[in-house]
């Protein structure tokens, strides 16, 4: 067993060491999903969830894993809002209740396509494909069908939304690649190959897509215009799973000849290849949402006994002081009908800045340097900046309104808080200094909803708006409740088109205050902002690369972004 760590220098350095985590189920393993906070784990075949955190297995669809040769999942993924399983099996779809672990829904179909089911981008829908290319829509709250709709594919095998939720990508037996446009309804046929399209994938961050096809061969291409950028050999003929890596950085392949190999895009060299890395051919591989984490499942013959396992590979991006001039920038796309052009002086740029710190019962001490830091820096860069310190609720309120109603004369707007913010029902909240949250069911009437901020910014029509969020610290009034909040940090929330949402640690964990004048997060940001000519990605991805180095793996930052140009400072 081995694991592999993955240090970000000025190329990738990758060492093996034996420390991997195996889970033998005797069974082939063809799907794998991860939870949003990256702590659960979804497999195929068996249809059950480990979490990773205690190494054991945490929900199980059928009782027994020799059960499962007659009842096979070929299929599973887990909703962005975490709170919906689908697996899919011989003509049905199964629908999870992850919270009561319950099965919701059965969905019969003897046409059902078992690799083509998907969530749409915003979780309202689950879709699914047909074998005569019919494409049907679930509503995800009611689990009642909403509509169905035609497509040209013939034979489809694959099913993918984009990730700014504009599309709805389906693979074909005939090597075209079908692009569904939800706002025209109109479909875009791509030729990509001759062979069979087994695996759409494209990366959280970056513009580009990947397919991989029966011959073996990953086709790179360009989103949204579809350009292909280039293909490559990357394992032998046969079924090749692929996985970006959340960044877009790279992507990693297996298949037939029972290796893992990592490329670096786009340049699609071969970074690493991990010989052996199961005893039969690869079916599946995903990186867990902070990219810290490869699962990989196999092929396995089970009467021979030849145990399927999945294994986990930790990935520890490090990047020194020494190389960040010279990391590359990922290329954005910048879609032809509307450039968000750089520079302070072609733009009108607002910024609201909240720090938070003076609790009663639960000081932090840098959120007042944090704000007054980033006030200074955005004035730097072309902001206007509304600055304010310890806000009650009203007064938070007030701030928000305020700014909501003048970013509508404004391209770009940035909202930064630093302070405690804690998740509730699935819904975030900004905590002013004044809440006094003796339970769970307080929590919306003394604290401030993220999503309000959120909506008004949304409501201003400008081009670019930015969430910046360093309040995922642990909840302090849990301890008082008779029933602790939902879940640590803060929830994962989708960014609407032209937005981007920062946090300072991944959905459902905590970060650290930090020991300085400034918190760990927003240190790393003061320093990644003042970095020249990198847009707006590269400087939180080297934010992530700064505070993973110095919380030791504990703390990765994390963004949700839908941006449709090229932001720089």
């Amino acid at each position: 067993m081995f694991l592999i760590t993955i240090c970000l220098l000025s190329g990738l350095l990758l060492q093996a060491q034996d420390q991997d985590k195996t889970y033998n189920d005797r069974i082939s393993i063809p799907a794998i999903s991860f939870s949003s906070d990256g702590r659960y784990m979804a497999i195929g075949g068996s249809a059950k969830i480990y979490d990773l955190a205690l190494g054991a297995v945490d929900f199980r669809t059928i009782e027994k894993d020799s059960e499962a040769q007659g009842d096979y999942a070929f299929n599973v993924l887990i909703s962005p809002d975490d709170r919906t399983m689908l697996v899919t099996k011989f003509k049905q779809l199964e629908i999870w209740d992850l919270q009561s672990r319950k099965l919701n829904k059965k969905i019969r179909d003897a046409s059902l396509a078992v690799k083509a089911v998907c969530f749409s981008t915003d979780g309202q829908y689950i879709i699914y494909l047909r074998k005569n290319g019919e494409i049907v829509f679930i509503n995800a709250s009611t689990l009642t069908e909403s509509r169905r709709l035609k497509s040209p594919a013939k034979i489809p095998t694959a099913l993918t939304p984009s990730p700014d939720g504009d599309k709805l990508f389906i693979g074909t037996r005939g090597g075209i690649l079908i692009a569904y446009d939800f706002r025209n309804g109109g479909f875009t046929p791509k030729r990509i190959s001759e062979k069979l399209i087994y695996n759409i994938a494209f990366p959280r961050i970056g513009d580009y897509f990947a397919v991989s096809t029966e011959d073996g061969k990953v086709w790179l291409g360009k989103y949204p215009s579809l350009e292909l950028v280039r293909s490559w050999q990357a394992n032998k003929p046969g079924y090749t799973p692929i996985a970006f890596h959340p960044t877009g950085s790279y992507i990693a392949s297996g298949g037939e000849d029972k290796n893992i190999t990592v490329w670096k895009i786009p340049d699609c060299s071969k970074e690493y290849q991990y010989n052996d890395a199961h005893k039969m051919a690869l079916l599946a591989l995903a990186f867990s949402p902070d990219g810290t984490t490869l699962a990989s499942g196999s092929l396995n013959k089970f009467l021979g006994g030849d145990g399927a396992s999945t294994r986990s590979f930790k990935a520890s991006p490090y990047l020194s002081a020494s190389t960040k001039k010279n990391v590359e920038p990922s290329p954005v796309t910048i879609a032809p009908s509307k450039v968000i052009k750089p520079g302070p002086a072609k733009q009108k740029r607002l910024a609201l800045v909240i720090g938070n710190g003076s609790y009663p019962n639960a000081f932090l001490a840098n959120p007042e340097n944090d704000a007054r830091e980033m006030k200074d820096i955005l004035l730097q860069y072309g902001f206007d900046v509304l600055e304010y310190a310890n806000l009650s609720q009203t007064r938070m309120k007030m701030a928000m309104d305020e700014f909501g109603d003048k970013l509508k004369n404004y391209d770009v707007g940035l909202f930064f808080y630093a302070g405690h913010g804690i998740q509730s029902k699935g819904y975030n909240y900004l905590v002013p200094i004044d809440a006094n949250i003796k339970s769970e069911e307080q929590v919306e009437y003394d604290c401030v909803q993220a999503d309000r901020i959120l909506a008004l910014m949304e409501a201003s029509g400008t081009d670019v708006n930015i969430i910046i969020l360093d309040a995922c610290r642990n909840n302090p009034f849990g301890r008082s409740w008779t029933r602790s909040a939902t879940g640590k940090g803060l929830a994962f929330m989708n960014a609407p088109k032209g937005s981007l949402i920062a946090y300072a640690t991944a959905p459902g964990s905590t970060a650290s205050d930090g020991s300085g004048k400034n918190g760990l997060y927003t240190s790393a940001l003061l320093e990644s902002i003042r970095i020249p000519n990198i847009n707006i990605l590269q400087v939180f991805q080297n934010v992530r690369v700064i505070v993973s180095e110095k919380s030791d793996g504990r703390q990765i930052p994390w963004e949700s972004t839908s941006l449709t140009g090229d932001f720089i400072f």
